[in-house]
C-alpha cells in the first residue's frame, strides 16, 4: 500500500444501471473521504460513466469486457483489492446509498477488534420509486449472537459489510457455485477463522426493486442456503439443525405461509 493510498477501498459492482452508480456515489460523496472507491462495471453497455470526485475522493474504475454475472465481478474486485494491499474493503450496490459516518464508525471498531474479521450494520430496505421506507434488517450485533444466527439463516446485510483483507487471502473468493447465496457461504468461511459482529447503527439504505420483492430467486437461494448449512454442518450445534429445519421447510410451503409462520419463530429470527 502506498503512503497515498487510503487503508480502505469501496467495491461497487455495476452493470447497466447508471442513476443508481449515480445515486450511491453521490450519497458516498457526502461523508468524509476515508476510503478510495473501486467501480466494476460488469460489461455493461455502453460502459458507466463516472463523475468528477470531489477533493480527497479517489475513484478507480475497472471495466470488464463481459457480462460476468455479481459473483465474477466480486471476484475480480476483491483479487485488486488484494493487489494493491489495502487492509479493509467495504461493500456497497449500485443504488444504495449510505448515512454519514459508515465507514468512520466500521473501521474504528475494527481497529480496536483485532479478532473481529468482518463487520456489518442494520439496514434499511426502500422501495426504488419511491423512497418509501419498506423494512429494516435488525440484525444481532455481539460475534456471538451473530455466530449463532449465521447456523440459522443470513444475518449480515451484504452492501453493509466491512471485512479486513486478510480475511479473503485466507478464506479464498466468493464461490461461484452459490449463486443467490454466495454472500452467505461466504460468511460462513469467514467465521471459521475470524468473529462477525455488526453495529447496531443503521448506515445503509438498501433499494428494493419489485422483482426483488416477488422473491424471484427464492427457490435457488434456498438452495443454496441449504447446501451452504450442510457443508458447515455441525452435528452436535443445535442452531445448525434449526437452520436446516428452517431452510428446507422454506423451501417446501408456499412463500406467503412461510412468512406467517417465521413471525411466529422469534426464536429462530
Amino acid at each position: 500500500m502506498s503512503d497515498l493510498q487510503k487503508p480502505i477501498c469501496y467495491l461497487i459492482c455495476v452493470f447497466n444501471d447508471q442513476q443508481g452508480l449515480d445515486t450511491t456515489l453521490a450519497s458516498v460523496f457526502k461523508d468524509k473521504p476515508l476510503a478510495d472507491i473501486l467501480i466494476i462495471d460488469d460489461g455493461s453497455f455502453p460502459t458507466m460513466k463516472l463523475p468528477n470526485a470531489p477533493v480527497g475522493f479517489k475513484l478507480l474504475h475497472l471495466p470488464l469486457e463481459q457480462n460476468i454475472g455479481l459473483i465474477g465481478a466480486l471476484n475480480a474486485g476483491i483479487k485488486f483489492i488484494l493487489e494493491k494491499d489495502y487492509i479493509y474493503m467495504a461493500r456497497l450496490d449500485a443504488g444504495d446509498t449510505v448515512n454519514l459516518g459508515r465507514l468512520e464508525a466500521q473501521y474504528e471498531y475494527l481497529e480496536t477488534h483485532p479478532n473481529i474479521g468482518m463487520v456489518g450494520t442494520q439496514v434499511r430496505a426502500f422501495d426504488e420509486a419511491d423512497n418509501k421506507t419498506l423494512f429494516h434488517f435488525n440484525n444481532p450485533t455481539s460475534p456471538r449472537a451473530v455466530r449463532r444466527t449465521l447456523k440459522m439463516r443470513n444475518c449480515i446485510a451484504h452492501p453493509s459489510v466491512m471485512v479486513r483483507v486478510q480475511a479473503f487471502a485466507v478464506v479464498g473468493l466468493y464461490d461461484p457455485d452459490y449463486k443467490y447465496a454466495e454472500d452467505y457461504e461466504m460468511w460462513r468461511r469467514i467465521e471459521e477463522y475470524f468473529g462477525i459482529a455488526n453495529l447496531p447503527e443503521t448506515f445503509v439504505n438498501k433499494e428494493i426493486s419489485p422483482q426483488q420483492m416477488t422473491a424471484l430467486n427464492r427457490k435457488g437461494s434456498g438452495l443454496s442456503r441449504l447446501r451452504a448449512q450442510i457443508k458447515y454442518f455441525k452435528p452436535f450445534n443445535i442452531w445448525c439443525w434449526i437452520g436446516v429445519f428452517r431452510s428446507l421447510i422454506a423451501l417446501i410451503i408456499p412463500r406467503k405461509l412461510w412468512k406467517n409462520l417465521r413471525s411466529g419463530l422469534s426464536f429462530a429470527s
